[in-house]
């Protein structure tokens, strides 16, 4: 009996062996299958089963290359006559494979010829990287559509502050630099040293609740300067810190060149109407003078075309404020004053008149070093908004709140409020939030020009509304030291 324990040891190995195998093939994550010398599949698992939504006996009997892609059938065909007529022992492809509900599956292919009882058979590994096929197209779709604009793509490492870019950001900047990687000091290097600074800055404060929205200047290769619109969020976290910047840049060259022109336009055209109305202006004063002998039709008309002179000669002032603020013009002659005596100075014209009550209060001796007549400007604004689109409240508050370091200015009105979707662009240059009656007059620049004086000051500004319950501009300056 001894000389039958090896033959049943071999036995007992052979149905562990397959055992073994039976279990990896039904249970593994990778779709297999046995194929015989006819390519008939023999058996699958749940894996490929899954894979192309089909059930195991509508997979049973058929051939793999039913479910294969037409380009990649005449390949297949190959190794496979490869393995069976010319004993090939095993062979690899990538492929493409039609599920049933019509879409597509890519899968790494892994074919290995095998024996059993006499008899040859192939079992196939199908790894599948649908995926990872669909990221690279995407990310091929996308690198065309960057490249046919003028955007580019770039990521900062925020502790090494190197750079990775697409292609489109050296074609930006017109450099022949091979290598796909930057330093946070190459890419300063490309804008103007006024521009390189600001950005430097903005790069430096950014945290991962902020984002850098920058405009700046950039001299190419061959000595073009160019205006780039550059854009980034941080990304990433460790320890509570962002570890990255995402973001984009842009080529606004063309944009930027027409808003010259047209702020050329503007300046141009505001100069030359300042001469004629000028003279008009006279002429109305003295009229405005002789008008207890006109009749009072007569008197009525003077009336009304000084009203009129004032709005033009109000539209003209800040179409060239605006001017000024672009170009940089705009000199602050600052002074030590009570910000409670330039408040009634500027609020005289609307006391007189007596339609509006305006209710002055709070830390109103407090003194503060500014332009004052900037900073009246920006109070009559923020009053006179408040007499156009709250009128039929006819309060306003004007409060004042010292905060030591900083002191704040509120005014006030019991009008109908503001959308909420309106309020981060009132500050912006021709915003105009309420247009579709068509009652208000402006040109939607007093906020806008508000808003440049305040910051010029250091200070900030902002509003706070709700509908149907009024709004409060408010702006902060530094106080006095």
């Amino acid at each position: 009996m001894e000389h039958d324990k090896p033959e049943k040891d071999y036995k007992n190995k052979y149905e562990e062996c397959d055992g073994r195998f039976e279990a990896v093939f039904k249970y593994t994550s990778a779709a297999s299958k046995v194929i015989n010398s006819d390519l008939k599949i023999l058996k699958v698992n749940q894996a490929l089963v899954d894979l192309l939504g089909y059930s195991e006996s509508e997979i049973i009997g058929t051939e793999i290359m039913e479910y294969a892609c037409k380009e990649v059938v005449h390949h297949w065909e190959d190794l496979q006559h490869a393995m069976w007529k010319e004993g090939k022992q095993h062979f690899k492809l990538d492929a493409c494979l039609v599920r049933k509900d019509g879409s597509l599956a890519w899968v790494h292919v892994t074919t290995v010829l095998f024996q059993q009882d006499g008899e040859y058979f192939g079992f196939t590994v199908l790894d599948d990287f649908t995926y990872q096929k669909d990221l690279e197209e995407t990310e091929q779709r996308l690198s065309m559509a960057l490249e046919n604009s003028r955007m580019a793509v770039w990521e900062m490492d925020l502790k090494e502050e190197t750079i990775i870019h697409t292609a489109g950001f050296k074609q930006l900047f017109g450099i022949q630099d091979p290598l796909r990687s930057w330093h946070k000091e190459q890419l300063l290097r490309q804008f103007l040293n006024e521009d390189a600074e600001k950005l430097a800055e903005a790069l430096q404060h950014i945290n991962s609740e902020s984002t850098i929205d920058f405009q700046g200047r950039i001299r190419t290769a061959d000595g073009v300067v160019r205006w780039v619109y550059l854009q980034g969020k941080t990304a990433g976290e460790r320890d509570g810190q962002a570890t990255k910047i995402l973001g984009t840049i842009t080529d606004i060259t063309k944009e930027k060149l027409a808003e010259r022109d047209k702020d050329d336009f503007i300046s141009i055209a505001s100069h030359e109407l300042r001469t004629p109305i000028t003279a008009m202006k006279a002429s109305l004063q003295l009229l405005d003078t002789m008008k207890q002998a006109q009749t009072p039709k007569a008197a009525g008309l003077i009336a009304q075309a000084n009203r009129s002179m004032h709005k033009i000669t109000s539209l003209i002032d800040d179409l060239l404020n605006v001017n000024n603020l672009k170009e940089g013009q705009l000199r602050l002659k600052k002074t030590l004053f009570r910000i409670g005596s330039a408040i009634d100075d500027c609020c005289l014209h609307v006391t007189t008149e007596g339609v509006f009550d305006i209710n002055i209060s709070g830390d109103l001796d407090t003194e503060i070093e500014a332009d004052s007549e900037r900073i009246q400007q920006v109070i009559i604004n923020l009053v006179n908004n408040a007499m156009k689109y709250a009128h039929g409240s006819k309060e306003i508050r004007i409060d004042v709140e010292n905060h030591g370091a900083a002191v704040k200015v509120a005014v006030t009105d019991q009008g109908p409020g503001i959308a909420e979707e309106k309020i981060p662009f009132l500050f912006d240059r021709f915003y105009r939030a309420d247009i579709s009656s068509g009652q208000y007059s402006g040109m939607g620049l007093g906020l806008y020009i508000s808003a440049e004086i305040i910051r010029r000051h250091k200070g900030q500004i902002g509003v706070e509304s709700t509908l149907g319950m009024g709004s409060t501009f408010w702006f902060t300056l530094p106080a006095a030291s």
